[in-house]
Parts: structure tokens; sequence; C-alpha cells
């Protein structure tokens, strides 16, 4: 491959230096992602609803024949409803009628959901993540068993608790995923164990047996087989427990994280087709809360594809807003027909209704690229070196920037016309890649964003030493077509 050298800006020897800079035609460039289609939100759909609500943090969900339920965090295990009958991909809100609050018990605060697992036989098994404590005894909590019929996705009539005397309750269960050996594996957000309930379908006093850990014993977001092999949606990675049903996994079989690029990032969900396609969801990087993305990971060839960051109002409004919400994009599940359903919070859980529901079908997702060895890299690296003065050069100025942990930056615009210094200020974004490269360096995609919110420049960036970060085109912003594709430390 032919390099392509930056041109130094006017009066700048530290831009002088040669930089290697990679096309966006190699082979492995990701695509831009698809566009989840907004199904629930106040965005879409003016309440009242006959029979329903809009969604609230959505945490969980299953899809039994044809027919969604979610874990809504205002109205427990619930089913999903059409708002527009005859519509073979209508608006949904959540229903009222045929909801089952979490926990079972005469108070009518319902729990803070987690994730939710089906089984062939129509039994959903719904974690109860925060529970209601003083009015809810401990036989009431912990892990939920309904029984729908898998036929019809209906309620059998038939919920409670499982596991009633393992103590799992007190560890709050919040990840949970079917294993091929048919036992029930639990994650937690107050330590890092996983644990199995054996026979999950009979009774309510079940044996639990002890597996392993999660990386560093830190929470559990989530959990999804492929094969025998336990994923793990973590707090900061995400892992693998290999051979987790094996009956020699009595408590030292511990997971092994997976170098996906989000190192110390938020893995707030995870599902798979329990083949070769594993779906998860990672929170933004700091210092902003940025948003989340959505990654495919093929666990046969160790690949990365990006599937999505956001999504598309159908009404035709709001769109530039309708991002995946960090570190609350904890809704991640696949239907039988293949398609991806996602759920989300922009409030953080603050405020009743405010949630989302999203999904993408089969089709786009099997159009994706096989992907690259990378995800997003190394976020962490970058961030501790953005550390000013930093210079960059365009057509009309050079743009000297200074970084501040907190998000807001400084800089200096000398014009190359002799019009003048300018001083301004606003804020910084480091947030996940839009355009992945197939390379071990740390990048990401860095926006500038003055104090009138108009973007200065957003581009992709790849660090290639630890005083140059290198702009992948195609990038975005007002302060002119660049001359160099280069950020670079203004002093050593």
């Amino acid at each position: 491959m032919k390099p392509i050298y930056s041109k130094p800006c006017p009066g700048s020897a530290a831009l002088g230096a040669l930089v290697l800079l990679f096309p966006l035609t190699t082979a492995f460039a990701q695509t831009n992602g698809l566009k989840a289609d907004l199904r629930s939100s106040a965005a879409v759909i003016a309440p009242p609803v006959a029979g329903g609500v809009l969604p609230t943090a959505p945490a969980g969900g299953v899809v039994v024949a044809s027919h969604p339920w979610v874990c809504d965090a205002a109205e427990g295990f619930a089913p999903v409803i059409s708002t527009e009958p005859g519509n073979a991909d209508p608006f949904l809100a959540v229903g009222t009628p045929g909801n089952i609050k979490l926990p079972i018990s005469a108070t009518t605060v319902p729990a803070t959901c987690g994730q939710s697992a089906l089984a062939s036989d129509g039994f959903a098994y719904v974690t109860q993540a925060v529970v209601d404590t003083k009015n809810t005894p401990s036989s009431a909590r912990g892990v939920l068993r309904v029984a729908l019929n898998p036929s019809t996705g209906a309620f059998l009539g038939a919920a409670g608790t499982i596991a009633t005397t393992a103590g799992l309750d007190g560890n709050q269960p919040t990840a949970t995923a079917l294993g091929p050996d048919g036992k029930l594996y639990i994650g937690f957000l107050k330590s890092g164990n996983v644990k199995r309930i054996v026979s999950p379908d009979t009774g309510t006093t079940q044996t639990v047996e002890s597996v392993g850990n999660t990386p560093q014993g830190h929470a559990a977001r989530a959990f999804a087989f492929v094969g025998n092999d336990l994923y793990i949606a973590s707090v900061d990675a995400l892992s693998v427990i290999r051979n987790a049903t094996s009956a020699s996994c009595t408590g030292g079989c511990n997971a092994v994280t997976i170098s996906d690029g989000f190192a110390g990032l938020s893995h707030t969900g995870i599902t798979s087709d329990g083949v070769n396609a594993l779906y998860f969801a990672v929170a933004g990087a700091t210092p902003a809360a940025g948003g989340s993305q959505i990654w495919r990971y093929t666990p046969s060839n160790a690949l990365f594809s990006f599937v999505s960051s956001g999504g598309v109002d159908r009404n035709g409004a709001n769109a530039s807003s309708f991002s995946f919400q960090a570190a609350e994009t904890n809704l991640l599940t696949l239907d039988d027909a293949g398609t991806l359903w996602i759920g989300d919070d922009p409030s953080n859980t603050g405020a009743t209704g405010a949630g989302r529901l999203w999904t993408i079908n089969v089709g786009p997702l099997s159009s994706l690229p096989a992907g690259s060895p990378i995800a997003g890299t190394n976020l962490p690296a970058i961030f501790a070196a953005l550390r000013g003065p930093w210079l960059m050069g365009f057509t009309q100025s050079e743009f000297a920037p200074t970084f501040s942990a907190d998000g807001i930056f400084t800089a200096t615009i000398t014009s190359s016309t002799g019009a003048g210094v300018t001083t301004i200020s606003g804020t910084w974004t480091l947030t996940p890649p839009l355009f992945p490269q197939p390379f071990t360096n740390p990048q990401g995609q860095l926006t500038f964003t003055d104090s009138t919110g108009v973007v200065l420049f957003s581009a992709t960036f790849l660090q290639t030493n630890a005083d140059t970060l290198t702009a992948f085109q195609p990038w975005t912003g007002s302060l002119g077509t660049p001359i160099s594709g280069v950020l670079t430390k203004a002093t050593p």
C-alpha cells in the first residue's frame, strides 16, 4: 500500500513529521451501522393508549411465538401490545392488563428488572435486580418464573419465585441465560459470582451450584450462551467462561476477558442466536456520557461487526437525537425470526414512560460485513494522552486546543489570512470510533463543540504515537477543509 503523507501546517514545525495514513478502502473497514426502527417511545406514541403505557427502563425481554414481553421498571413483567391493529410492523406499548408486578407481594411497588430468559417450553425467567425488601419476603424475591403459552405467548396464569432458599436475592440477580444443559445461569449486581439453578422448571427450592466468577469479580449485567460457552457482559468487560456447562465447573471456572477494544467501559446487554452470533451493547466513554453502541461478535473467527448506535423515527421527527442511551441500553434479545429487540431509557430510569423499544430485522443484520479483529480500541489510552496544548492545521487557520478532564476545552484560532487570533471554548467528547480501523492502535471519535453548539470538528482518530492522533476521512466540522489529517502536540 502506497503511503500518503500529511502536509505540514504553515508556521508549525510540530506538524512537519511524516505520518502514515491508511485509507478507508481497506478490506476491513466497517460500515456506518444500521438504523434501528423505533417502535415505542413518547416520540412516536401520544398517550393515552388503550390498555397500554409507554415503557419505563425496559431491562429484559423475551419474544414468545412473535409475542414480545418486557420487564418494565413501572409495569413489571408485561406483554407488549400493538397500537396499530392490522399493521404488520406497528408502534408498540407496554400492556397494562396481564402484567406481573415484581416482586409478588401485597405492595404495588415493583422490583427493578434485570435480564430475562426463555425456555422452549414457554417458561420465562425474570431476574429481579432491586426489590422492595421492606414489604416483600425473601421467598418472593430473586428469580421469577412465568408460565407462557409457547404457541401463542399468552400468560398461563402461573408465576412464582424459584430457588427461594438459596439466598440469591441478597446479591441482586440481574443476568440470566439458559444453558444447553437446561440449567439457569445467574449473575449479580452485588458480586461477581456466576451460579446456576438446577431444574429451574420444577418446584421452588432448587439446588444452586457455583460456577465461577466474572473478571475481577465485578458486577454482571447480562449473559448469553454460544454452544457450551457462557459470554458475560459486565460493568467493565466482555468475557467468557469456556465450557461453563461442564460438571467440573463447581466454583473455579472463572471468566476470561475478550479483547473487544472497550476495556473499562460498561457492557450493559448481550444476546445470541446460540450458534455463532453474539450481540452486545457497550456504553460511551469518558469524559462525556456519550451513547451506546451495539456490536456483533462472531466467536468462530473472533471478528467484530458494528451493528448500530441508534435509529430513526418513522414519523420523521427528532431523528438527530435518536441514539441509544449510554449505560441504559439494557434490553437485548433475539426472536425466532432473527429480529434484534433493543430497549433503553434516555431518562436514566428517572421518569416514568421515558423508555424506548427498537427493532432491527434479520435482513439488515444478515447484510453486515464479516467484521474486523477489533471493535472500539482503548479509548482510555487516548483520554490519558489528551493533555494540551495540541495543534491542528486547516486551510484558513491553525486550531490549538487545550483539554480539561471534565470535558471542557479552550483554544486559540490563528488565521492564516491575517485576520488575527480568536479565543474559543466549548466541550469535547471521546466516544467509540464511527469508522473502526483494523489496527491495534487506540482509536475513537473525537468531537469538539463550541459554547454556541456548533460542531467545530468531529473525526475518528487513530493514535499513531504518544503525541500524534491521525484522523480518517470522512469527517465533519465548521473550521474549514483540513490540509492535514493529524492532531499533533504543539510541545513535547
